[in-house]
């Protein structure tokens, strides 16, 4: 892992110590089953395997709700700084610490939002664009990010855990604190509504 990763973040002194120390070596990968008690442990080698494996993503959703580059690092930031000072907590309920990790950005993100006095878009593209020379972005993206946009917010929501970022059905659930039943219902309504929109 780069240091200028951890740097980027501003990541407080004590996690941010951790991450860029040299001992244990980056490349540790962590025994799926063990992973649970030694993030609870706060052990560095754990805690450098899950800020290599998760910030990318826990970055891209922070900036597809917020918009903002520089709101979705300090929002990054502040997810990793409330995982660790909670890492007691951490109970494994059989997910990766990935559910975990949205869980908490999905308030962090949410707290920050609230304080906005207008409501900012509820996908921003440039998050999602391949970083091409051309920053023209597909017709088809653009009419897809505005079926998104034009959803109420629960099922913008589900739609973007599940379909950019990956999260399974249980792992959307847990972090949206709902069922499975009620994630899929959400889903099945939100697409039926994006076929519309999209003609």
């Amino acid at each position: 892992m780069q240091w200028q990763q951890v740097a980027r973040f501003g990541l407080g002194s004590t996690l941010a110590a951790l991450l860029k120390s040299s001992s244990p070596e980056p490349s540790l990968r962590v025994v799926p089953h063990s992973e649970p008690e030694l993030l609870r442990q706060r052990d560095p080698g754990a805690w450098r395997v899950l800020f290599e494996r998760e910030m990318p993503a826990i970055y891209q959703y922070s900036a597809s709700r917020l918009g903002s580059p520089t709101e979705a690092e300090d929002a990054t930031s502040e997810v990793f700084e409330a995982a660790w000072e909670h890492a007691g907590s951490f109970s494994d309920q059989g997910l990766p610490a990935r559910a975990w990790l949205f869980g908490i950005a999905r308030n962090v993100v949410n707290t920050r939002r609230r304080k906005w006095v207008q409501r900012p878009p509820a996908l921003a593209l440039e998050t999602f664009d391949g970083g091409e020379a051309d920053p023209a972005l597909d017709p088809a993206l653009i009419d897809l990010a505005r079926a998104v946009d034009s959803l109420e917010q629960a099922h913008a929501e589900v739609i973007t855990l599940r379909f950019l970022h990956g999260l399974s059905l249980q792992e959307t659930a847990d972090v949206l604190r709902t069922t499975v039943d009620a994630v899929k219902g959400r889903q099945a309504r939100a697409l039926m509504e994006m076929r519309k929109a999209l003609g």
